[in-house]
């Protein structure tokens, strides 16, 4: 079986920013190969189970060719301007 995803839980704080929808994928090499990384932050009453799936659905859709941040853009945008 091999390494693709590592997800990364931090706590969430007010003092922290972090970056909500990142455009560009992060990667953490693990001897030598990059693996895909993605930083979920937590906080009390969230279900990590759901946040975790989630990142895992994502992964395996980009390891498909299918961008799920490019075309939720494309949706936010026709909204935005009224189309």
């Amino acid at each position: 079986m091999k390494l693709r995803l590592i997800v990364e839980l931090r706590r969430y704080g007010a003092t922290e920013t972090m970056e909500r929808l990142p455009l560009e994928g992060q990667t953490q090499d693990v001897l030598g190969i990059p693996i895909r990384k993605v930083l979920i932050p937590v906080a009390s009453g969230r279900n990590l189970a759901v946040l975790t799936e989630a990142a895992v659905r994502n992964t395996i859709l980009q390891l498909r060719g299918i961008d799920t941040m490019r075309d939720f853009l494309q949706r936010h945008q026709r909204q935005m301007s009224g189309g």
